[in-house]
């Protein structure tokens, strides 16, 4: 301040406080340069001037302020807006398209980053890319729903807060969409499964009916079709075997399914009694052509046996023929069980004699035929759990190799040899007689089959 009175030679001069209530806002100078000797009525003026400019400057600022806020305000609603629009579009791409690709799409879109879905247990489900990279830093996770994964942001920037939100935002509509996903494939798999029942037991009654209720479920009964069992084989020493199920995308009944895809569109496939029931488009009358594909279904990617085994029935025309196919294929199933790596699908051309009964009989006589053979034993399990069944079949399974059937069975061999005996008294065969022998391991073979169906 000294230096401009200097360079401006002002010899007098007075000051007033630019003040707004108790804030003073700047100093307002009245300067002479000649010396001055300053009147009452001039100090007034200036202290008068100095507070209506006070009160302009406050004005000025307050408006300021206001406008600043008002365009903030309008920034916030345009941002609103677009996180709006993003969403609006997110749930119309999940809604309309059913798929959950077009939802991370837009999100990503409006991110700039790359974004994927994770599912429960880490594995990439999907992703979807605009302006990031899958190799960059891990900027947000949400979870998708409780337990049905997590949605991953990549980029090279932090989301803003409102970016984070509609992230989260994002991740529920996922959740509802695969929850309702989930809840629709339960439902068709229900209809499926009371349709492919009543096919596959007998139950056709109205043949025109059956193909409509058929074909409302995109099954076309009038093209020929074969029906396959798939299951798991039987583990080293007879000791049973699992379910295939759908839990892991890797899991053998995802790969018969790929396969099936692939080799025979059309197909329809479902999970039944632990095993996997196919009817098959095979767009062709040669069984040993379907037999070739179905070893490669079940082969895994190398081409060796993938601990699977499949048993293949006669081509389908008629609704009346599928509960047939099915009694042969789930029946050659049982049996290639037992077999060899190198036979791990039979057809029914493969089945001799128990082919035979299973195309002459029906449900109820091969029933009879099991109880006739194994009723005491059947009793007796059921009444103390004796597992006399069980290791009856052992020892057969095992070419009546005491040893080898206790140690199927995690029993001391003396159990083995003491039940084999109740066995032989309350069935009153001889184990070493080729014909007991017989029609024991065709009751055993046939009731595996009944209980597979």
């Amino acid at each position: 301040m000294k230096r401009i009175i200097d360079d401006e030679g002002i010899r007098g001069g007075v000051c007033a406080p630019l003040m707004t209530g108790s804030e003073i806002l700047g100093v307002l100078y009245a300067t002479h340069r000649v010396p001055w000797d300053w009147t009452d009525d001039e100090v007034r003026l200036v202290s008068r001037v100095a507070h209506d400019t006070a009160v302009a400057l406050a004005r000025i600022r307050e408006h300021q302020r206001e406008r600043s806020r008002a365009e903030q305000a309008e920034r916030g609603s345009r941002a609103a807006a677009r996180d709006l629009e993003v969403v609006r579009t997110t749930v119309g791409a999940l809604v309309h398209s059913e798929d959950v690709g077009a939802g991370l799409a837009v999100l990503a879109q409006h991110l700039q980053m790359h974004v994927e879905l994770l599912g429960p247990a880490d594995d990439l489900l999907q992703a979807a890319t605009s302006g990031g990279a899958a190799g960059e830093p891990v900027q947000l996770r949400a979870r998708v729903g409780d337990d049905l994964g997590t949605l991953r942001v990549r980029g090279h920037r932090r989301p803003t807060p409102a970016e984070a939100a509609l992230v989260e935002v994002s991740a529920d509509l996922i959740a509802l969409q695969l929850l309702r996903g989930r809840a629709a494939l339960r439902g068709e798999r229900w209809v499926h499964h009371e349709m492919l029942d009543d096919l596959l037991e007998g139950r056709v009654g109205d043949r025109t009916g059956m193909l409509a209720r058929a074909a409302l479920l995109g099954v076309d009964l009038r093209v020929p079709r074969y029906v396959a069992c798939i299951g798991l084989r039987e583990s080293p020493g007879g000791k049973g075997c699992g379910a295939v199920t759908r839990e892991h995308p890797q899991s053998p009944f995802s790969r018969v399914e790929d396969g099936l895809r692939r080799h025979c569109p059309g197909s329809v496939l479902v999970p039944r009694g632990g095993d996997v029931v196919v009817l098959l488009a095979a767009g062709t009358g040669d069984r040993q052509q379907v037999r070739r594909v179905l070893t490669d279904v079940v082969s895994d990617p190398a081409g060796e046996p993938d601990g699977l085994a499949a048993g293949l029935g006669r081509i389908c025309v008629r609704p009346d023929d599928y509960a047939d196919s099915y009694a042969e294929a789930a029946l050659a199933l049982n049996l290639a069980r037992r077999r060899d790596r190198h036979q791990v699908v039979l057809s029914v051309a493969d089945l001799g004699l128990y082919g035979f009964l299973v195309g002459s009989s029906t449900r109820q006589s091969l029933e009879a035929m099991v109880d006739d053979a194994l009723g005491p034993l059947l009793e007796a399990d059921a009444a103390g759990g004796s597992e006399y069944v069980k290791t009856l079949d052992a020892y057969l399974a095992t070419d009546r190799h005491l040893e080898r059937a206790a140690e199927s069975l995690h029993v001391h061999p003396n159990t083995v040899r003491y039940r084999l005996a109740k066995v032989q008294e309350a069935l009153r065969v001889n184990l070493r007689d080729v014909d007991d022998r017989f029609v024991l391991e065709l009751a055993l073979r046939v009731k595996a089959a009944l209980a597979r169906d």
